[in-house]
């Protein structure tokens, strides 16, 4: 009898430690039991019913019974998480996001925020509002002062031309008089994607130039990355048609070597000019905003009156 109240009492408090370790079945399911007690004889193993076969203790397979309990306790931790010490976790599981994703839209409302959105655009462009009349003729020739300086400094320190700076053949042959005029039509294509860019970054409002310096130089830099965007589809529009011209499917990366040396070239030109026109007009617009220049009359309906 001895040896049966023994395992006995380490049954029980096996339990009782189960019952404190989070994750442990409770009450109800079977748990494993390695004995360290030495190995009965004589009558206590007749008493104790110890079998040689099965001397590590008994290992039973938890029933329908034990796999319920097991359900019930992980309902009641997700309900009172503060009950143990360690709270369950918050990560969203795959049945969350799938209700999330079966939540109604309103399809009607989306549609209308759409238009909406699209309707502010188009009355940046339609309906603009343009405080001071002189500022996009004073952009545009600040866009090409930038490409004549970077065909001079060019010229000047025998840096290999870019593809736009060819000299005009019917122009004297006077000095670098032949390369003004590509430089001066560059800067033309780099004003005309400018325009645009500060029409859809309000540019043009007083905000934009009679604020802070912050404000003038966000809402610059807002406008040039609208006019890099459509140089960008200039650029492939052009080199597309030069391909199509000599019966040549449009350009890639990998076609050929000379293929390469085309889209390279035009992606370095693309990046320098984007560099020189954005300091080209940060610095302006920073000049325009730190500078005392009456607004116009609103009375005066003619831009050269």
């Amino acid at each position: 009898m001895g040896g049966a109240s023994v395992s006995s009492m380490r049954i029980g408090a096996v339990r009782a430690i189960a019952r404190r370790v989070p994750g442990a079945p409770r009450e109800g399911a079977r748990v494993f039991v390695l004995s360290t007690a030495k190995r009965p004889t004589g009558a206590a193993r007749l008493m104790t019913g110890w079998r040689s076969g099965n001397r590590w203790g008994t290992r039973v397979r938890a029933s329908k019974d034990d796999e319920t309990a097991v359900k019930d306790d992980v309902k009641r931790r997700r309900a009172h998480p503060l009950d143990d010490e360690t709270a369950p976790s918050t990560a969203s599981t795959p049945a969350d996001r799938d209700v999330a994703d079966d939540e109604p839209v309103n399809l009607v409302e989306e549609f209308k925020r759409g238009m909406d959105f699209g309707n502010s655009m188009k009355e940046r462009f339609t309906t603009a509002r343009i405080d001071d009349r002189g500022l996009p003729i004073a952009d545009a020739l600040v866009c090409v002062t930038a490409s004549v300086f970077v065909a001079t400094m060019v010229l000047a320190l025998g840096i290999p031309r870019p593809s736009w700076l060819v000299p005009a053949p019917w122009v004297p042959r006077w000095r670098s008089l032949p390369f003004l005029v590509p430089a001066i039509s560059h800067g033309t294509k780099l004003a005309a994607c400018w325009i645009p860019g500060a029409l859809a970054a309000r540019a043009y409002e007083s905000e934009a130039y009679d604020g802070s310096v912050e404000e003038a130089v966000s809402r610059t830099v807002k406008g040039g990355c609208f006019a890099i965007g459509i140089l960008i589809l200039i650029t492939q529009f052009s080199l597309t048609a030069q391909f199509a011209a000599k019966g040549m499917p449009p350009p890639q990366l990998g076609d050929s070597y000379e293929t390469d040396l085309i889209l390279n070239g035009a992606a370095s030109e693309l990046i320098a000019d984007s560099f020189f026109e954005a300091v080209a007009l940060i610095g302006w617009r920073i000049v325009r905003c730190k500078t005392d220049i009456p607004p116009d009359d609103p009375s005066n309906t003619r831009w050269y009156d």
